[in-house]
């Protein structure tokens, strides 16, 4: 055999012979499709009749995909979009804010399916597939419209695409693996993560690194630049707003050595990839591994997308702190990783997908649940947020039209988004009150205008901004308050979302110091009492 010929034999093997995308033949194939259609008809049920309003991200989506941008304040512009083309078929309902996630995440598996076939054969793609589509982190963004939701179809596309594109596959494949990266940058830019892996591969695989080398290569790259060019064009017109609020969000301006927070970086992964199935990952990077599908090329290039991030998000958790999603795009190839290790130890694999399965179940039914019933079980404190935002816009605009208000004022911006999108009939300004001297948020871009002796409606919910916020203004009247009751907590301690009312004149806001929050220290108006214990 030529040498030519042996190179093509080497860097395309059997996998990559096959046509890109077959109906399942196998039986694990025909149980991954039965799974994830059931999963999906749920999930989608599940929106339909959840009573939960929006939390204030997804109001705050809804609210950008009114106009269609390049970007937005802390986000690329993705999510909204797909908000956007579902409210304009189904309304501005929440279902149809959220109707979209529960078909990305199915999406995203099936392209996992078709990477795990792919890699190592179309069990371990079942399995891989199955292991995603229940993770603990998936089914509660199956239920809510976030940018993780929105990234992980293209994550996974681009796992599968790169890996047969250094299989010896064509142009067509890279010019979809620069589309799939491109589009997931503009749903976030976790993506990015997705390039420094394929750096990776570049320099640990010769075949990946031919690929990238190639003409295919730099098409993909070519394309990527070229999707996201807009969005950075955009943000170099405003500021870098997006770039900007990410980089806030490391928060890396205080105390930057909390090894502590290690330990609560590991739990929280329990949770997000779901406990066995995270042990069973830490196991196999142990090398208490168990099949020989586990070792070779494939898991080492795994290993290129899986790693980096949680070593990178572990580090800023030490340095600072990480939300546990923010090592979300490590999970599509450790669910490949871990499907590939345990492919001969199958009750590692079951038991991992059952006890994922019961968190799902009780992740669906929650939800719908009655309240009568979420007070019973304690839970009301973990729904509290996407609670009564209905009641609290009616009840707050009513009173702002009563008393003559020109504009409403709020010092949350959660408040805000929950007002914003519950009191879309407003009839008066809705405005997010400035704490320092420029916007920390989205909700704060709107401001009042000093010297104006409009009759502003104060709506405060936290006790030790009040005196800041008094000072704000010439004249500051108590003017009652509204109470939202939103359940009950394990104690029996009612949960309820106080807005503090006052009529307020004249803004004429002092200049915002460093040192200005530190002047009000220890002072509060208003302060809710705490409520004891039950015997």
């Amino acid at each position: 055999m030529c040498a030519a010929a042996r190179h093509k034999e080497r860097v395309q093997p059997e996998s990559m012979m096959r046509p890109a995308i077959s109906l399942p033949r196998s039986p694990e194939s025909r149980l991954v499709l039965g799974v994830l259609m059931l999963l999906l008809l749920l999930r989608t049920g599940a929106i339909l009749v959840s009573p939960l309003n929006l939390y204030a991200d997804e109001a705050q989506y809804w609210r950008w995909a009114q106009e269609l941008a390049w970007g937005y304040y802390s986000k690329p512009p993705m999510i909204a979009w797909v908000i956007h083309g579902a409210t304009a078929i189904f309304g501005d309902s929440e279902a149809a804010v959220r109707i979209a996630a529960p078909f990305l995440h199915t999406a995203a598996a099936g392209f996992l399916f078709l990477a795990g076939r792919a890699m190592f054969s179309a069990k371990t793609g079942a399995y891989a597939a199955l292991l995603y589509a229940l993770m603990p982190a998936v089914t509660l963004s199956s239920s809510v419209l976030s940018t993780d939701g929105v990234l992980m179809p293209f994550w996974c596309a681009a796992l599968w695409l790169a890996w047969r594109l250094r299989g010896g596959a064509g142009l067509v494949t890279a010019a979809g693996l620069g589309i799939v990266m491109g589009l997931g940058i503009l749903s976030k830019y976790a993506m990015l993560y997705f390039l420094i892996g394929l750096v990776l591969t570049a320099v640990l695989d010769a075949p990946m690194r031919r690929a990238l080398l190639s003409k295919g290569g730099a098409l993909a790259l070519a394309v990527t630049a070229l999707i996201i060019a807009p969005h950075f064009a955009w943000n170099a017109a405003n500021e870098f707003q997006t770039v900007g609020h990410t980089v806030d969000n490391a928060n890396l301006g205080g105390e930057l050595f909390n090894p502590e927070n290690a330990g609560t970086f590991f739990v929280d992964q329990l949770g997000v990839f779901g406990p066995l199935s995270f042990l069973a990952l830490l196991a196999g990077f142990a090398g208490w591994r168990e099949t020989p599908e586990g070792e070779g090329g494939a898991v080492r290039w795994l290993l290129c997308f899986v790693l980096p991030v949680l070593i990178f998000i572990l580090g800023q958790a030490v340095l600072s702190r990480a939300h546990a999603n923010w090592a979300a795009t490590a999970y599509p190839g450790a669910s490949l990783l871990v499907a590939a290790w345990f492919a001969g130890r199958k009750g590692v694999l079951w038991s991992s997908l059952g006890v994922n399965a019961l968190i799902a179940a009780i992740f669906l039914t929650v939800p719908a649940l009655p309240a009568s019933v979420t007070h019973d079980i304690g839970i009301d404190n973990a729904l509290k947020r996407t609670r009564g935002w209905d009641a609290s816009a009616a009840q707050l605009f009513a009173e702002a039209e009563r008393l003559g208000a020109t504009a409403v004022l709020v010092d949350e911006r959660e408040a805000w988004h929950g007002l914003d999108y519950y009191g879309q009939d407003r009839t008066v300004p809705l405005i997010s009150w400035r704490r320092y001297a420029g916007p920390k948020s989205f909700a704060e871009r709107a401001v009042l205008e000093n010297g104006k002796d409009d009759r502003v409606l104060v709506a405060s919910i936290h006790p030790r901004l009040r005196p800041m916020l008094r000072d704000d203004f010439v004249t500051f009247e108590p003017a009652g308050q509204i109470r939202i009751d939103l359940g009950r907590r394990s104690n029996g301690c009612p949960i309820t979302r106080v807005f503090q009312l006052y009529v307020a004149t004249g803004f004429a806001p002092p200049k915002r110091t460093a040192n200005r929050a530190s002047v009000y220290e220890g002072r509060e108006e208003f302060p809710e009492p705490p409520c004891p214990a039950k015997d």
